[in-house]
């Protein structure tokens, strides 16, 4: 078994395994509740974007206007560099900061998610 290659077209697959997503939003619900940020996902994986997206925005945007240290403990948890957000507004000029933010954390949660499966599925 090869290592997951996590590309932009490798994500976009495990977007349409219903169990990939509903790992990847109890990682995102696990790792915002560490720092006291409430989300809620009814299990619904055709909604999971929208839901969770909305959700996740609200607290990133609030962070980001209130608590600055915060805000860059959950990226830091999360694993979401500077450097990362940068790239992504330089890509996506006309897309709002707390829209780039939420975004990356999706993907870097995706991607942990990818990990631990492949992890797990080598152990066999």
């Amino acid at each position: 078994m090869n290592f997951p290659s996590l590309t932009d077209n490798e994500l976009e697959k495990a977007c349409k395994r219903e169990d990939l997503m509903r790992e990847t939003a109890q990682q995102i619900i696990k790792d915002f509740a560490e720092f006291c940020l409430e989300l809620n996902f009814s299990g619904e994986v055709n909604d999971f974007y929208r839901e969770l997206f909305g959700q996740m925005r609200t607290h990133v945007d609030d962070l980001m206007g209130e608590n600055g240290e915060k805000f860059f403990n959950l990226l830091y948890r999360i694993d979401v560099s500077p450097d990362e957000i940068g790239s992504y507004q330089k890509q996506f000029p006309s897309v709002e900061l707390p829209d780039v933010v939420t975004e990356l954390i999706i993907h870097r949660e995706l991607k942990k998610v990818l990990i631990k499966e492949y992890f797990r599925s080598s152990k066999h």
